[in-house]
């Protein structure tokens, strides 16, 4: 806490008051600042200034105002807001602090889908959630899987020995897919998938489809998509700084540097650390996890035709936590990436190329004490993966088109785990897409045509309709058919555990796995300031693939392989509104799942049938704001193996019902000042796995330490 408050005055020194602050336009909702937004001035009867006076707000929201702005009025407008209108001297006692509230649906929301090509939602027939920076901030998440399991219809869950995933209507792991801008994120080829290694450092928003998209994507985009969607580089120069300390030893670092004219730059660095690791319920002291984080980007617009991007993304992790007998367990891994993208106008339409490459290390060893001993014995696992895109966008009439190509070349390397310690394989994926503009309605339809070495062919289609009632009521439907591809280890394991008695042996026989998706759902926004959402689904996976005993080795170790056996069904429905008013914005989101076993009838494990979350938001000026959240999750069962070998209920995950809190103080335009405590009243249902606790925290943000436009 010293060190937070010694920064709080140095950043203070470092922004001396002037004599004539500028003004600021900012959102009523989040309290970001507005770009780009025009504030017309009206002169009073007094006042020597021609009619219609008009500037534009800086990057930062910021504009100045004239000397003589006092006995006449402004109006202040922005694309995706509502208009304001007010006097001068109202707008003197404000400060020149003016907010304007979002208008919800009149502006189209844009998500990126494939080839990072921005879409309006309308085009994106599969429901679609956007958490935008007020939103992430709210929550005071460490990390991506946090963030997302205080939602309706999504469920954190362990993925042992450590690490977390996300399910999203019931479907998750490895059939989700986690992009980072638009590219895969690192571990999922040597399946250590851990969504709790992804940082929120400098992320702008976290867009989230919920329903297969493989059509787009290709594999794990069975059950939906995950985009983690870092800022764009700012014009100038500036440097900005975030800390934050809290229990459970949470502690962060983020520095961000972000700048440059014609070649604009940007890199965000960050550390974080909790005596806690992701997935383990342990008590204090007894084990930990760092993760250090770098992203950065080049962008050079050449022109007015085309533009280069290139980017370096890395990443180093610690985790250590007991094994037993006096022993811990050490997870290091470390992950580099780095892309090149250019695009540019050719033809009637836009031509985008794109090649990423990506390598990941996974080392596991043990040891006493808290520094894992050095061994030759400990040989990493490492993932390799090398991809490259065409595609191409264009507008013919009332048709917006993408196509591509994709090929890519994957390898790992796993001692004593594979059948060989180094495999790979090779694919190539034809894509398209149109969307259809007839009349009113969009009709979207795409399909991918994927090929691979080692397990053949697949094809996934979509079709999706959205069909505006009037301007203020749209109804929208989908069908698609998602697939996940079996895995490097499904299919070529070969690892022995003697001190568990079994063996894990890969299968060559496995089928892709397939589901079919059906969903529809409808948008109304009565008035201006309210907007409900609603949504039914059905989802059917077949030929998942599950471990299964299938008999005895010569040394009587049991024999478990990967088989295509079970088909689950999960459906339910979704209702979400938003409402906004001067009071505040306020957000209720209710999901209802019923997930189970087709053969057996069974439901599925830990998947609750009930999940609800109500959100308030209250800016009460530019300098303070005030977040609240309830949560609750239902309770769901605990599946385990009878002594027959079947799955059977042998327990309850208990409901939890839980109130979060954030005041954010703003003492200058570019500091901010906040305080959060997680589960208020400390409820602690049994049956979890993940960490249920009430935790604190407070954090300090200088959005500018350094700057230069």
């Amino acid at each position: 806490m010293r060190r937070l408050t010694l920064l709080c005055v140095g950043v203070l020194l470092a922004h001396p008051a002037s004599g004539q602050d500028p003004g600021l336009v900012f959102d009523a909702e989040s309290g970001e600042p507005v770009p780009g937004a025009a504030v017309e001035w009206i002169p009073g009867e007094e006042e020597d200034l021609p009619l219609g006076s008009a500037l534009l707000t800086d990057a930062d929201g910021r504009f100045r105002p004239a000397a003589g702005w006092r006995s006449g009025s402004l109006t202040v407008s922005a694309l995706g807001y509502r208009t304001r209108s007010i006097t001068g001297i109202e707008a003197d006692g404000l400060g020149w602090r003016i907010s304007l509230e979002p208008e919800p649906v009149l502006l189209e929301e844009i998500v990126v889908t494939v080839g990072a090509r921005a879409r309006a939602r309308s085009e994106v027939a599969v429901p679609v959630r956007t958490l935008a920076t007020g939103e992430i901030k709210a929550a005071g998440a460490p990390s991506v899987d946090r963030l997302l399991a205080k939602l309706p219809g999504l469920e954190s869950f362990s993925t042992p020995p450590t690490g977390t995933g996300i399910r999203i209507r019931g479907i998750g792991g490895a059939r989700v897919l986690v992009l980072i801008d638009g590219r895969p994120a690192p571990g999922a080829l040597i399946e250590k998938r851990d969504l709790g290694r992804l940082t929120l450092a400098g992320v702008e928003r976290v867009e989230l489809v919920k329903g297969p998209l493989s059509s787009l994507y290709g594999s794990d985009a069975l059950g939906g998509v995950v985009n983690v969607i870092s800022r764009d580089p700012d014009p100038g120069f500036r440097v900005g700084a975030r800390a934050l300390t809290g229990t459970t030893g949470r502690r962060e670092a983020e520095v961000t540097t972000s700048g440059g004219g014609s070649i604009r730059y940007r890199a965000i660095g960050s550390v974080r650390a909790e005596d806690e690791v992701p997935g383990l319920a342990l008590a204090p002291g007894e084990g930990f996890a760092r993760v250090w984080d770098l992203r950065s980007e080049l962008r050079y617009r050449a022109g007015e035709v085309w533009d280069f991007r290139a980017g370096l993304d890395l990443l180093r992790e610690r985790q250590r936590w007991p094994v037993g007998g006096g022993f811990s367990g050490f997870n290091d891994n470390m992950g580099s990436s780095g892309w090149v993208e250019a695009r540019g106008a050719v033809g009637r339409g836009e031509l985008t190329l794109a090649s990423f490459t990506q390598g990941y290390e996974h080392l596991y060893r043990s040891a006493r004490g808290d520094l894992p001993l050095a061994s030759s014995d400990a040989e990493p696992q490492r993932e390799r993966e090398t991809r490259m895109t065409v595609s191409y966008s264009v507008a013919l009439g009332d048709h917006e088109i993408d196509i591509g190509i994709e090929g890519s070349r994957r390898t790992i390397e796993s001692p004593d785990k594979l059948v060989k310690e180094r495999v790979g394989d090779g694919q190539t994926a034809l894509f398209a897409q149109d969307a259809w503009r007839v009349g009113n309605a969009t009709v979207t339809g795409g399909a991918r045509l994927g090929w691979n070495s080692r397990w053949g062919s697949n094809l996934s289609p979509s079709l999706g309709l959205v069909l505006p009632a009037d301007e203020n009521l749209r109804f929208r439907a989908s069908w698609a058919r998602g697939f996940r591809a079996p895995s490097f280890k499904e299919l070529t394991w070969q690892f022995v555990n003697l001190a568990g008695g079994y063996v894990l042996r890969g299968s060559s026989d496995l089928r892709p796995e397939r589901s079919w998706n059906f969903s529809g759902g409808a948008e109304w926004q009565p008035n201006s300031g309210v907007r409900i959402e609603s949504e039914l689904f059905w989802n059917q996976v077949d030929d998942l693939v599950e471990n299964s005993f299938v008999g005895n080795a010569a040394s009587g170790l049991l024999i478990y392989s990967p088989v295509n056996i079970s088909e689950v069904t999960t459906r339910g429905a979704e209702v979400n509104l938003l409402a906004h008013s001067r009071i505040g914005l306020f957000r209720a989101g209710y999901a209802y799942l019923d997930g189970r076993s087709r053969s057996s009838g069974r439901p599925l494990d830990r998947r609750p049938s009930h999940s609800a979350r109500l959100q308030g938001t209250w800016v009460i000026d530019p300098s303070v704001r005030i977040d609240a959240t309830g949560h609750l999750t239902g309770d769901a069962p605990v599946l385990g193996l009878s002594s027959e070998g079947s799955s059977e209920r042998i327990g309850t995950q208990e409901r939890l019902t839980a109130f979060d809190l954030r005041i954010s103080l703003t003492p200058g335009p570019n500091l901010e000042l906040s305080f959060g405590v997680d589960n208020l009243f400390d409820a602690r249902p049994e049956g979890w796995l993940v960490p249920v606790e009430r935790r604190f925290r407070v954090g300090l943000e200088a959005r500018e330490l350094f700057a230069r436009r």
